[in-house]
């Protein structure tokens, strides 16, 4: 299994354990309303002043008790697992353990449902048309004239094989009214760019796929992936 807690998340949770119990009870209160209506600005900043610390300190801490309500849900850890996960944690204590565990199954359903509304309007790519379009000559143009790509982004709200789609388009058999439906999930995004900006975009996409081989970065995608 995935590592639950990762580094930076331990160092914010840890300002949390070094709190009183019923302080740690209230921060996982804050969370329930920062996933439901986003940060208390207010309340962060009445927090700092009783806890004789900055607002980023608590902003922080509250985020990373977040993340660990979102990824144990995604993850759907049992008592066992999630204890064996904390423990992790330097200084906890099995009060606060008990504690963090009830905040997670007592929202498990919550959090799990916000979730998957929130995934509803995701976009996954389908297909991409491209050309190139630019100016032959000109007597009018006395400079050199810069070519333009011209793209559309095919994206639908519904991840579906590329291959039963070709099937489904080749199939003799007439559109039925629940494939017709289906087209109303898909979107275009027409876009143009220069070759100068193509090049510098396809760099920076290359150099997102090396960094998504790292390990660093798939520590943190595997505690995410339901």
């Amino acid at each position: 299994m995935a590592r639950l807690v990762r580094n930076e998340q331990a160092k914010h949770l840890g300002f949390l354990l070094q709190q009183p119990d019923e302080v740690l009870i209230e921060f996982c209160k804050f969370a329930i309303e920062y996933i439901g209506s986003g940060i208390h600005e207010k309340k962060c900043t009445v927090a700092a002043k009783k806890l004789a610390t900055t607002y980023e300190t608590v902003r922080s801490a509250l985020e990373a008790l977040v993340a660990l309500l979102i990824d144990s849900t995604k993850l759907a850890l049992t008592e066992q697992e999630f204890s064996n996960s904390v423990r992790s944690l330097e200084g906890i204590s099995e009060k606060q353990r008990e504690i963090l565990w009830q905040f997670v199954i007592s929202k498990r359903n919550l959090v799990d449902n916000i979730m998957r509304a929130s995934c509803q309007d995701e976009l996954y790519f389908r297909d991409l048309e491209w050309r190139l379009e630019g100016r032959i000559a000109s007597r009018a143009q006395r400079s050199q004239a810069t070519p333009v790509i011209k793209m559309k982004f095919h994206l639908d709200t519904e991840c579906v094989s590329e291959y039963r789609e070709k099937l489904a388009l080749s199939s003799p058999e007439g559109a039925t009214i629940e494939e017709a439906e289906k087209h109303v999930t898909r979107r275009e995004v027409l876009a143009e760019t220069d070759p100068t900006m193509l090049q510098y975009m396809i760099q920076v996409l290359e150099k997102a796929l090396l960094e998504a081989r790292t390990r660093r970065v798939r520590n943190y995608v595997k505690p995410t992936v339901s």
